[in-house]
C-alpha cells in the first residue's frame, strides 16, 4: 500500500516538473523580427536599366574664362537598383565611352579624344560605380561613389533629383537629374594654353546627367 502512494507522488511531481507542450508557435525574439523586417525592406530595391534613348550624360568647361563650352557622351550605359521609399537602397553601375564626347566641333571632339585629354584609344571607358546614397530631401539625395577617368579612381558626389515614376506599356520608368563636379588635373587631364584673358580650359568640369531608367513589370 506504502509502495503505491509512493509511485503516485512520484508521477504526481513528474506531471508538475514537465514542460507543457502546445501547438501555439512560440513568439519570435525581438531581435529575428527587426532581420527581418530589414530583409523585407531591402527586397524593396528592384533592377532597373538605364533607358539610353531617353537619357543624356553631358558636361560643361569654362572657356577662356568668360565662357563655357558644353558637350555630350553619346554612347553609354548602366544598370542601378532603386527604392523610392528609401534612396539609401540606391546602386548604380554606369559607364561612358570616351570617343563617343561630342562638342558640335569635329576638330575639338578630336582633340579632346587624344592624349592630350580623354586619350580614348588607350583609355575607352570611363566608369562610375556606387559606394552608398544618402537622402537629404523628400525627392532629392547624394549618390556617392568612385569615377575613373583614364585609369585614374577618384571619389565624387552626384547630388540627385528624383523626378518620380511612370507604369505604362508593362513596364516602370524611374526619372532622376543629377550633377556633380570634378577637377579635370586630377585625372591626369591637365593640358592647358593660357591666353591674356587667362586659362583656355577650366580645370572644374561639372556633369549634367539626365536619366529614365525601366524594367518590366
Amino acid at each position: 500500500m506504502l509502495s503505491k502512494k509512493i509511485a503516485a507522488l512520484y508521477l504526481a511531481s513528474i506531471s508538475v516538473t514537465l514542460p507543457a507542450f502546445s501547438d501555439e508557435i512560440p513568439p519570435k525574439h525581438p531581435e529575428s523580427i527587426i532581420v527581418a523586417e530589414a530583409a523585407a525592406k531591402a527586397d524593396g530595391a528592384a533592377k532597373y536599366i538605364v533607358d539610353t534613348d531617353h537619357s543624356k550624360v553631358t558636361f560643361e568647361v569654362a572657356h577662356l574664362v568668360v565662357s563655357t563650352v558644353t558637350g555630350e557622351f553619346k554612347k553609354f550605359s548602366g544598370n542601378f537598383k532603386f527604392n523610392p521609399e528609401d534612396f539609401s537602397q540606391t546602386q548604380l553601375e554606369a559607364s561612358a565611352i570616351s570617343s563617343s564626347v561630342d562638342t558640335g566641333v569635329k576638330k575639338r571632339d578630336d582633340h579632346l579624344r587624344s592624349a592630350d585629354f580623354f586619350d580614348a584609344k588607350k583609355f575607352p571607358n570611363m566608369i562610375f560605380k556606387s559606394t552608398s546614397a544618402k537622402k537629404t530631401d523628400d525627392n532629392k539625395f547624394d549618390l556617392i561613389g568612385n569615377i575613373t577617368i583614364r585609369g585614374v579612381t577618384k571619389p565624387i558626389t552626384f547630388k540627385v533629383t528624383y523626378k518620380g515614376q511612370v507604369k505604362s506599356s508593362g513596364k516602370i520608368t524611374q526619372a532622376f537629374k543629377a550633377t556633380a563636379e570634378l577637377v579635370r588635373k586630377d585625372f591626369g587631364v591637365s593640358f592647358q594654353n593660357i591666353v591674356e584673358a587667362g586659362p583656355v580650359v577650366g580645370d572644374v568640369v561639372t556633369i549634367n546627367i539626365t536619366c529614365e531608367g525601366v524594367r518590366k513589370i
